[in-house]
């Protein structure tokens, strides 16, 4: 996944961008669904995203010396916001999952390269962190699959009905 020229600045700079995309995914689905319990559950992915974004600016930062490092011009090609709104819900969803699964290996690739133990650390968290982004997503989608009206529910109902 990680080409083998790439240098560690510009691998920590496409994990910036990988995590802007995923924060943008994750805010588009919370605006997608009624339902307050699913809506948060994606804001919460989002926030975890924005700080997953930031500990790799930090990093990226570091290791470049600059105070504004830039960011890779050339990220991996997301749907837009206007494609995303197009799509079913269910098969952003099964893009999100996707997603994770490349961010992870994508981290483990990137722990690899690292030479400092303390990015290393960092780089392996965060691939195990979007493991647990990939099984949340997929309750979602199984909860979904199981019960499409659970993303809907809004209002008292909330409390008596679930998956």
């Amino acid at each position: 996944m990680i080409e083998s020229d790439l240098t560690l600045i510009e691998i920590l700079g496409l994990g910036v961008a990988q995590e802007v995309a995923a924060y943008k995914r994750y805010q588009l689905m919370a605006q997608r669904v009624s339902n307050p319990l699913v809506k948060e559950k994606f804001h919460s992915l989002a926030r975890e995203e924005q700080s997953h974004r930031e500990l790799l600016y930090d990093m990226l930062k570091k290791y470049s010396g600059e105070d504004k490092p830039p960011l890779p011009k050339k990220a991996p090609r997301e749907y837009s916001a206007e494609e995303m709104k197009e799509l079913p819900l269910h098969e952003i969803i099964e893009l999100a999952i996707r997603k994770e699964i490349e961010a992870q290996e994508f981290y483990k690739e990137a722990a690899l390269k690292a030479s400092d133990p303390k990015g290393r650390q960092l780089l392996q968290y965060l691939a195990t962190y979007e493991e647990g982004h990939e099984r949340a997503l997929k309750q979602e989608l199984d909860a979904l699959t199981k019960y499409p009206q659970w993303f809907e529910i809004d209002g008292p109902d909330i409390q008596l009905v679930g998956p």
